[in-house]
């Protein structure tokens, strides 16, 4: 269901949210029809105070009108939002400016949201990184390079806050020292998994944590499907990192593309379960992802890049990959001259060149050299 263009509702104020959230809970989980009683009688307040028939007049609740009025009749408005507000929890809903504007116009946006820390309008220049919770090594590296390069150049980096990819595209953000932001599938107050404790305090601190599921939601295996909406939602596009055939992060690519967003995958083994799902979308036509640049290149966005001398776009680039990509950018070198150039411990000049590789900055010639692309020999 797409959302009026125009509702016209009351003035807002305290009494405003409290109905706006009492209806978002006797309708659950329809909270989406929150929106036509809103258009249909012109405010909440009004639909709150309506006659059973009249509800009964709304097409899409005559089926089960019944259970509505039942669930009203046991909901007070101000001790629903005084019960919300006794958790410490903050809420904001569709009319107020507080609200994530991408959010406003998808199909099916929430009613009400939860959320700790802060939605900045800068925020809308976002991209979604997810994938498997069982990720190997690889991916997860690749998730936080990802992250912490988009983050690094302004660009918010919005996930999902479970085991695995999520956990490292967040991470990688906030290394950058960049904005990240956590959709939940649990209430506010139930962190999941327990080990993201610390990381959930991180990202509402340099970022937000949002959700639509009341204080007190328990994980629960429908949650996190309806959660990906808002993932992708949030994002102006949606790169799948790892993904078995039937991960959650498949879903929210095909969200992604309901939404009319971009939808990226970072190729993976072919002789990996986890890269089936990825290596397919490549297949069927998603942008194939070796770095930052390609995602901003997608969107629209290589303005944020830094450029060389040559005025090629640059990824953001940690310290050592600094030094590194200087050395071979002006002459072919052998590894071990790059590390006695740069005095670094060879295990850092070694996953420095990897990194510099993925990003498409340098490239390994024969008998263990490294030049920068773009060098002839």
């Amino acid at each position: 269901m797409r959302v009026p263009k125009c509702i016209c509702m009351e003035s807002k104020g305290r009494e405003t949210r409290a109905y706006w959230l009492a209806w978002a809970r006797v309708l659950w989980p329809k909270q989406r029809h929150v929106f036509l009683l809103g258009e249909y009688f012109g405010s909440l307040k009004a639909a709150w105070e309506a006659p059973v028939e009249e509800l009964a007049a709304v097409p899409q609740l005559a089926p089960f009108v019944s259970e509505i009025a039942a669930r009203r009749a046991v909901t007070d408005p101000v001790a629903e939002q005084e019960a919300v507000d006794a958790c410490g929890v903050r809420f904001v809903t569709w009319d107020e400016p507080g609200y994530p504007e991408p959010l406003r116009n998808i199909c099916d946006p929430p009613p009400v949201l939860f959320y700790n820390g802060k939605w900045e309008p800068a925020d809308a220049v976002a991209v979604a990184i997810v994938g498997s919770r069982q990720a190997t090594p690889y991916g997860r590296a690749v998730a936080a390079r990802l992250a912490e390069e988009l983050a690094g150049v302004g660009v918010t980096v919005v996930s999902g806050m479970a085991r695995g990819i999520d956990t490292a595209a967040h991470k990688g953000a906030l290394e950058a020292g960049g904005r990240t932001i956590a959709v939940l599938g649990t209430g506010l107050d139930v962190i999941y998994p327990r080990e993201n404790t610390k990381l959930m305090g991180a990202i509402a601190a340099s970022g937000a944590v949002l959700t639509e599921f009341w204080p007190g939601t328990p994980p629960e295996a429908w949650h996190f499907p309806m959660r990906n909406r808002l993932i992708s939602g949030l994002a102006r596009g949606v790169v799948v990192v790892e993904a078995g055939e039937k991960s959650g992060a498949l879903i929210t690519a095909d969200l992604a593309l309901e939404q009319g967003r971009e939808v990226m995958a970072v190729p993976g083994n072919v002789t990996s379960r986890l890269s089936r799902g990825t290596n397919r979308l490549i297949k069927e036509g998603a942008r194939l992802v070796e770095s930052a640049a390609d995602v901003l290149e997608e969107l629209g966005l290589t303005s944020l890049f830094p450029r060389d001398k040559a005025g090629k776009a640059l990824p953001k680039l940690n310290k050592e990959e600094e030094m590194v990509w200087r050395l071979v950018e002006e002459e072919p070198l052998h590894e071990e001259d790059i590390i006695g150039r740069t005095g670094l411990a060879p295990e850092k000049v070694m996953a420095a060149l990897a990194f510099l590789e993925i990003k498409g900055l340098v490239r390994r010639l024969p008998g263990k050299f490294y030049v920068g692309y773009g060098h002839s020999r």
